[in-house]
């Protein structure tokens, strides 16, 4: 092998399951550690891959559908805490109850989020997206019809059963349709730039519709989802599945159901957790039982995982093996609780203190999602923010731990200081917020085998979505040790305890990150995967 024909990894832990040869001057690797893939004789025989050899512009037009898709779940989000006071006057949700309207969606989302990503690599993706489009558009519309607090938390509960199916496998043809690891970077880096483009966009629109109903803005998201979903379905091409040497029969077992259901009890109890004690107190049975049944389970999962063999478990064998994967979790936990807790608490108080009206309270959030869409568009001719986060998740840190602090001794943003606090907060704590959410979802998926790319996916928006219920949690708990009312004395509290994680965090990172996360040539890597 010449020296331009070698592979160049950093480290990932153990990289002895890669071995690379060169034929003809092309570089070809094999993943000896893969079951997941295996099948006799078929090193020589790579799948099938429709969607790198799409010309450039139908790839660009599929690769907005699957924003299309992040846009609808960012949107539906943000909305949710613009319109956390209204839904629930209209349907008699007491304020103890009140965070259970973002977080029914976000338990079910992230419980279910590592089968969908299975399901998305030993499955044929296009199938899982189209599929979970549609039935997520027709959820929406059928929540705007909701006429009790019990029948709207189940419909948002299965809401997030159906677009639980499109995150994992539009990441998995975003990996798919561009191999060359700098273009999936940039391409992850707008993927989640969507999101925060709705958490620009949301707030005005549901400002909007407020003046009617919160009920049409579900309609009218229905409107736009129903129709695309159609569209993507006849547009994009048969897709293989990335598992597709595995047969039929033997996929059943590739799911993992037994590691499925211990993680599913395990999520959904942990959050039910920290989403009771705001309301039963941090002392209550309510807390703390579900808190150590969800523990038990955990480590039941861990023990079933490790004792599965080969290509059967859930999670990579050797995930916990990788290099930088705690640290990537921890750091995973904090731009979700400071998006979720910036965004819902500061909504309801300037509605509910302050007096402004939804579109007001909206107008006033606008600063966070665009600076998150001018970060996701530098990320774009300085791919250096994603490909150093040794250098760059600490600054990140540090830029939310100081817009935090802000946000702490805002006062609640009374008259002139909302510019002096609220503005700039939201300005600084967002941009480094938004920095640390992209630099970490894609080391987490670029760290995964390509045989995993769902489930990589998958895991990324697990660790996001926990991070925004568990900091919902702590915030409502936190805010609570104030007077309520007008008194921001349990919200400083609340965002005093944001910026402690986030310095740790920050902290951690600058000290313990290893090298940067395996990075290949890539004019290497042509035709590999």
């Amino acid at each position: 092998m010449t020296e331009d024909t070698q592979l160049h990894l950093s480290e990932r832990g153990d990289n002895s399951h890669l071995e690379a040869s060169s034929h003809n001057g092309a570089i070809q690797v094999a993943d000896k550690s893969a079951p997941y893939l295996s099948a006799p004789d078929t090193h020589d025989v790579e799948p099938p891959n429709s969607l790198s050899s799409l010309s450039q512009v139908r790839k660009n037009i599929l690769f907005a559908c699957f924003c299309l898709t992040i846009f609808i779940d960012g949107a539906g989000n943000t909305a949710m805490f613009v319109m956390v006071s209204p839904i629930a006057r209209s349907l008699s949700i007491p304020p103890s109850r009140e965070g259970w309207i973002p977080t029914s969606y976000a338990m079910v989302f992230a419980a279910l989020m590592l089968l969908a990503g299975r399901l998305a690599d030993l499955y044929p993706p296009h199938i899982v997206f189209t599929s979970g489009y549609f039935g997520l558009g027709a959820m929406w519309l059928a929540i705007s019809f909701a006429q009790d607090q019990y029948t709207f938390f189940t419909l948002r509960a299965i809401c997030a059963l159906f677009a639980v199916l499109t995150v994992p496998s539009s990441l998995n043809m975003i990996v798919q349709m561009f191999p060359d690891k700098v273009t999936q970077a940039k391409r992850l880096a707008l993927f989640g730039m969507a999101g925060a483009l709705a958490s620009t966009l949301s707030p005005i629109l549901v400002g909007l519709f407020l003046l009617s109903s919160w009920r049409w803005f579900f309609r009218f998201v229905a409107c736009i989802a129903i129709p695309f979903s159609l569209f993507a379905r006849a547009f994009m091409p048969l897709t293989h599945a990335v598992a597709q040497a595995v047969p039929g029969r033997q996929k059943w077992r590739r799911l993992d159901l037994g590691g499925v259901f211990l993680l599913v009890g395990a999520l959904v109890l942990f959050m039910f957790a920290f989403s009771e004690a705001s309301a039963a107190g941090w002392t209550s049975p309510s807390f703390y039982a579900p808190l150590i049944v969800s523990l038990a389970l955990l480590a039941a999962f861990v023990i079933w995982e490790h004792c599965q063999p080969d290509g059967l478990s859930l999670l990579p064998p050797d995930i916990w093996h990788y290099s930088n994967i705690g640290l990537l979790i921890i750091l995973g936990l904090l731009p979700a609780a400071a998006f979720s807790t910036y965004s819902m608490r500061c909504a309801v108080y300037f509605q509910d203190a302050l007096g402004d009206t939804s579109i007001v309270a909206a107008l006033k959030l606008i600063p966070m999602g665009a600076v998150a869409v001018i970060a996701g568009l530098l990320c774009q001719p300085f791919p250096v923010l994603m490909m150093r986060p040794r250098i760059v998740q600490p600054i990140a840190c540090l830029l939310t731990f100081a817009g935090t602090m802000l946000l702490a001794f805002s006062g609640g943003g009374w008259g002139a200081d909302y510019w002096r606090y609220i503005f700039p907060a939201q300005l600084i704590g967002t941009f480094g917020a938004m920095l640390v959410f992209i630099g970490v979802n894609c080391a987490i998926i670029q760290s995964f085998p390509f045989e995993y790319a769902g489930v990589a996916g998958s895991f990324a928006q697990v660790v996001f979505t926990i991070g925004s219920v568990v900091g919902i949690a702590i915030q409502s708990g936190l805010v609570a040790t104030g007077q309520g009312g007008t008194d921001w004395t349990g919200d400083r509290n609340a965002y005093v305890f944001l910026s402690a994680y986030c310095i740790a965090a920050g902290a951690l990172c600058g000290a313990l990150f290893r090298n940067p996360l395996p990075k290949i040539r890539t004019s290497d890597i042509d035709g590999v995967a």
